[in-house]
């Protein structure tokens, strides 16, 4: 999840066009950018047995850090705060919401984790920060270790897939750790 327009919260799409082009897990395996569907998110949810997210998260790591992140993590202890906080901006993804709603009918995922990715900033029009586009190896091992963790296997694609990544290409003429990177 994430909007590309604002810098580091780009790297969930960033993270899952890499992973798409670079991988095959399968038929039984969605590999979807979600953009930030708010409580359109449901029906992507909905009755899973395993959904990872992948999204730039706040949190008191460095920028460019990389965690797995399970549904306590972001529940608020008994003083309200949270270990970590998926909501950069008040117009995030309703995430917490979309989950609410599908308890209610008994159809939440049976496992849902986050992999987060600290940004360094999140404005409007920036490039993503090196630190961000560092992370993106990481994040994807991750993913890789936790679904063959669950009997998924990821097969490389060879060669991949070519990328869609439209938002970054004023990144590519302009940054040089894009340009290393794509």
């Amino acid at each position: 999840m994430g909007n590309v327009l604002l810098g580091d919260d780009g790297i969930g799409p960033l993270v899952v066009e890499t992973f798409r082009c670079g991988y095959d897990c399968g038929l039984g395996v969605e590999v979807t950018d979600l953009g930030t569907p708010g409580l359109d998110l449901s029906p992507y949810l909905h009755g899973k047995d395993l959904v990872l997210l992948i999204d730039a998260v706040k949190s008191d790591e460095p920028a460019g850090s990389v965690s797995t992140y399970g549904e306590s993590d972001f529940a608020p202890t008994t003083d309200e705060h949270v270990r970590v906080s998926s909501r950069l901006t008040g117009h995030d993804p309703g995430l917490w919401e979309s989950l609410a709603h599908l308890r209610l009918i008994a159809c939440a995922p049976a496992e849902l984790l986050i992999i987060g990715v600290v940004p360094a900033s999140s404005n409007f029009g920036e490039p993503m920060s090196a630190a961000v586009l560092g992370a993106l190896d990481s994040a994807l091992r991750i993913i890789v270790q936790l679904l063959a963790a669950r009997g998924v296997p990821c097969i490389p694609r060879v060669p991949p897939l070519q990328k869609h990544l439209w938002w970054m290409e004023h990144d590519l003429m302009t940054s040089p750790a894009a340009t290393d990177r794509f």
